[in-house]
C-alpha cells in the first residue's frame, strides 16, 4: 500500500470520527435543552394541573408525560446515529443503521450487526453517549417523582 494511501485512509477515519463526536455532542446538547424545557414545562403548569385534575392526576399525568418525551428523545437520537451511520457507508441501509445504533446506545449489544474496521470503534462511542444520557435521564426522572411525592403526600 501506498504512502498515499494510508495518508488518505487516516484522513477519511479522522473525517468520521470528528464528525461522530460532533454528532455526540450536537445528541448531548439537545438532551440537556430537553431537559430543562420540561422542568420549565413542569414548574409552568403544575399549579394549573392540580386546580383542573387534582394533585393525584396531576403527578400521574407529569410522569408519564416525562417517560413519553424521554422515550421519544431517545429513540429519536438512536434514529439520529443511524441515519449517520448510513450516511457514512457504514451500513447498508439506514433500518440497519437506526438497529445497530439502537442496540449499542441501550448497550445491549446483539453483535449481529457490527460496523467494518477500522470504524468499529465508533460503537463504543455511541454507547457511551447512550448510557450517559440515559444516566441524566434517569436522574432527572428520579427528580421529578421525588418532587411529585413530595407535592401529594
Amino acid at each position: 500500500m501506498k504512502r498515499s494511501e494510508i495518508t488518505k485512509g487516516q484522513h477519511q477515519v479522522h473525517r468520521v470520527f470528528g464528525m461522530a463526536v460532533l454528532v455526540a455532542a450536537s445528541l448531548f446538547f439537545l438532551h440537556i435543552i430537553l431537559l430543562f424545557d420540561v422542568a420549565e414545562v413542569i414548574l409552568g403548569t403544575h399549579s394549573w394541573l392540580i386546580d383542573h385534575i387534582g394533585a393525584h392526576r396531576a403527578g400521574k399525568s407529569i410522569v408519564l408525560g416525562c417517560f413519553a418525551l424521554l422515550f421519544a428523545a431517545h429513540v429519536s437520537e438512536a434514529a439520529i446515529w443511524g441515519l449517520y451511520l448510513w450516511r457514512q457507508g457504514l451500513t447498508k441501509t439506514y433500518v440497519e443503521g437506526f438497529y445497530f445504533a439502537t442496540a449499542t446506545v441501550t448497550a445491549l449489544g446483539y453483535g449481529d450487526v457490527v460496523l467494518p474496521p477500522p470504524w468499529r470503534m465508533v460503537g463504543p462511542l455511541i454507547a457511551i453517549a447512550g448510557l450517559l444520557k440515559f444516566g441524566c435521564s434517569t436522574a432527572f426522572l428520579f427528580v421529578v417523582i421525588q418532587a411529585v411525592w413530595t407535592h401529594q403526600m
